[in-house]
Order: structure tokens, then sequence, then C-alpha cells
């Protein structure tokens, strides 16, 4: 269920990996942006959303293979 304002994703450059576009909707009510929120190739109200651990705005699980670890010696 996404608790947010979805997006339908058209013509969106970033829908791939955006979270609002890519989230499984609620199956009871789902409110949808009536306007995507983008301006010239750039939105707004892009949430960042990762493949692999299923996580949204830039932070990923522990185990991610997307998360970069740096190791200073």
């Amino acid at each position: 269920m996404a608790d947010i304002t979805m997006c339908t994703g058209l013509i969106c450059n970033k829908k791939e990996t955006c979270y609002r576009y890519k989230a499984t909707p609620s199956t009871h009510q789902q409110s949808y942006f009536v306007i995507p929120p983008h301006k010239n190739g750039e939105c707004d109200m892009h949430l960042e959303y990762c493949d692999k651990c299923h996580q949204y705005n830039g932070v990923h699980k522990m185990g991610c293979e997307t998360r970069k670890v740096t190791i200073k010696l």
C-alpha cells in the first residue's frame, strides 16, 4: 500500500527510478497527481527508488549491493 500521491509517469524520463511510479497502489483508495509534476524534464516530486532493496528516497538496506561503503586507511 502506497501512502503517497502516486504518478502515472506520462511523459517522464525518470519514471523507472521513481517510487511514485513503481510503488504498489492501494487496492482500496489511491491518490494520483492530476497533472504530472514535471517541468522542462525535471520533477520536484521524484523519489529515487532502488530495485535491489525496494527502498526509496536514497535510503538503502545494509545488505543492498548498491550501497557503497568507503574504507579509509
